[in-house]
């Protein structure tokens, strides 16, 4: 995980900027944010933000968690407000069954199998009954398809759907695609235009040819 802090801490302080001020960064937020909408609909939820980064998210959550001091300095600036713990996902400094839903975005794509099995062994540790685990991963099946080779640990993991169906702590409970077309492919001017036909086709019967999942998996 080290590697992981260290690649992010240098990028803090521009990460906003170089990842999500164009047009592909806002497509994804977009959608993103469209899902959470769906998912996130209870206020006095306790929500946790898992790998929080900058807080992109935050006005989601009232807890924000990372192992990157450089990332939490800058979403504390953007979020006074909040509480932030840099800690390592698999070892949060949070009572048991103390949270209602954790969410974490562009983090699990990161992790080998054993990280991410760590990650969700946490996780249910600090969720309450019923609680939820919300987050994105690539599609297997899409990566299969376009015959992807991982380079290194950098969005290396993708998953099935199926996957995650036979884990003892979490049953599945809604999935979403998003990021259906290959949108880096297309000129900028015109990627917003498809935002409401990309997901469409990330929700029909092809949504496990979608770029990522988002799944929401619920507490057994």
């Amino acid at each position: 995980m080290s590697e992981i802090v260290h690649y992010y801490n240098d990028l803090a302080n521009t990460y906003d900027q170089n990842r999500f001020d164009n047009s592909y960064g806002r497509f994804i937020d977009t959608q993103e944010r469209k899902i959470l909408d769906t998912l996130l609909t209870n206020q006095n939820e306790q929500i946790l933000d898992l790998a929080c980064g900058t807080g992109r998210l935050l006005n989601y959550a009232s807890i924000g968690v990372d192992a990157s001091a450089e990332m939490i300095e800058v979403a504390r600036r953007k979020f006074p407000e909040k509480t932030f713990l840099q800690n390592e996902a698999h070892q949060i400094t949070l009572q048991d069954n103390s949270v209602d839903t954790i969410i974490s975005f562009h983090f699990f794509m990161h992790l080998d199998q054993d990280k991410i099995n760590q990650v969700l062994e946490e996780s249910n540790r600090i969720l309450k009954k019923n609680g939820r685990i919300i987050f994105d991963i690539p599609s297997r099946k899409r990566r299969n398809l376009l015959g992807y080779k991982k380079e290194n640990w950098h969005g290396a993991t993708s998953l099935n759907i199926k996957d995650l169906e036979a884990h003892p702590n979490f049953k599945i409970k809604r999935t979403f695609g998003f990021l259906f077309f290959p949108i880096h492919r297309f000129p900028g001017s015109c990627r917003k235009s498809l935002l409401k036909l990309d997901s469409f086709l990330a929700n029909s019967f092809l949504k496990e040819y979608s770029s990522y999942f988002i799944i929401e998996l619920e507490k057994r």
